[in-house]
């Protein structure tokens, strides 16, 4: 009899362990988070994830509806089937970002950036890891052919959302994002909303640590190192406070259980991003499918504080992993 594997993506957040305290009053678990200045009632995010409509009717509109129903931030992505603005209008009182790819037409990415700021979009989450595209021999092996309906609606053109598999796009140069690239981007942000300076600056004071599924390989079935092996850019500090003034990381990558958010917050992340249970989520229930599944990851994060012994983040201290 052989025993079940992980999958690649959930291995390395299992091979960590929690050293629970005992004796410490936890009658009131408090899971609120601060993110970018906005108070969240957990530290979760919604990844961006691209071509939802391929999953259920309402895409994306759907995947901010539930995200806004359960309080958690939006990363809308470029590759979105629905349009900025229509997945705007389900904001409610939840924010919502961007994540932007950065392709060589500055007029399109101008044009992308405006929109978003127009529809209330409150920070932009640059790619910087596909200058190419990836290889996939199992996704080539298995080719997508959406519905001629179903397209990426907010890039030039509405090309139709297909992935780039393909052996005619294998290598080809895409978004090739470079330093002077990025301070071309930064630098009209603060302007764009007046007196949003501070704003501005406190949103590309952050980093996004992902894997991105491993999707883009060097090598076939050599996917890329885990995100459970990041390290913030600093050290975080030894006392029980977690720094107000610390690099603020979020990270994703096969983190499915209230104990891998409590193992990634222990090493260092201010938040995490949940990508394909939303997608699953999504697909099995519309709205309230992704709703539940941040719900059932709350619920899951105040159990693991309770039997941690922390009844609030600031707790969650690197010594509580082994």
């Amino acid at each position: 009899m052989t025993r079940s594997r992980s999958p690649t993506t959930l291995r390395p957040w299992r091979r960590l362990r929690l050293r629970p305290r005992m004796l410490r009053d936890i009658t009131a678990i408090d899971t609120s988070a601060s993110v970018l200045g906005e108070r969240l009632a957990m530290p979760l995010m919604v990844a961006p994830t691209g071509r939802h409509r391929l999953f259920h009717p309402d895409g994306e509109r759907a995947t901010a509806r539930g995200a806004a129903a359960a309080g958690v931030p939006y990363v809308l992505a470029t590759a979105a089937t629905v349009s900025i603005e229509d997945v705007a209008a389900e904001c409610l009182s939840a924010p919502q970002w961007f994540q932007l790819y950065l392709p060589p037409e500055r007029s399109v990415t101008e044009g992308l950036i405006d929109r978003v700021a127009a529809a209330g979009f409150r920070a932009i989450v640059l790619t910087v890891d596909q200058p190419v595209y990836g290889s996939s021999p199992r996704s080539a092996r298995t080719p997508l052919a959406p519905s001629p309906d179903i397209r990426a609606v907010n890039l030039p053109g509405q090309p139709v959302a297909a992935h780039s598999y393909g052996a005619a796009h294998s290598g080809t140069v895409t978004f090739p994002a470079t330093w002077r690239d990025l301070e071309w981007l930064v630098a009209p942000l603060a302007d764009r909303r007046a007196g949003e300076r501070r704003a501005a600056r406190r949103r590309r004071a952050a980093l996004r640590q992902s894997r991105r599924q491993g999707h883009h390989r060097v090598q076939p079935r050599r996917p890329a190192i885990s995100t459970r092996r990041f390290r913030p850019p600093t050290p975080c500090r030894a006392s029980r406070q977690r720094s107000a003034r610390g690099p603020r990381v979020y990270v994703d990558g096969g983190i499915r259980r209230g104990t891998d958010i409590v193992k990634a917050l222990a090493l260092g992340a201010r938040a995490v991003l949940i990508g394909r249970p939303c997608v699953w989520g999504l697909a099995t229930g519309g709205a309230d499918g992704v709703r539940d599944v941040f719900t059932h990851l709350r619920a899951e994060l105040a159990r693991t504080m309770a039997l941690c012994g922390v009844a609030k983040l600031d707790e969650v201290t690197r010594d509580l992993v082994a």
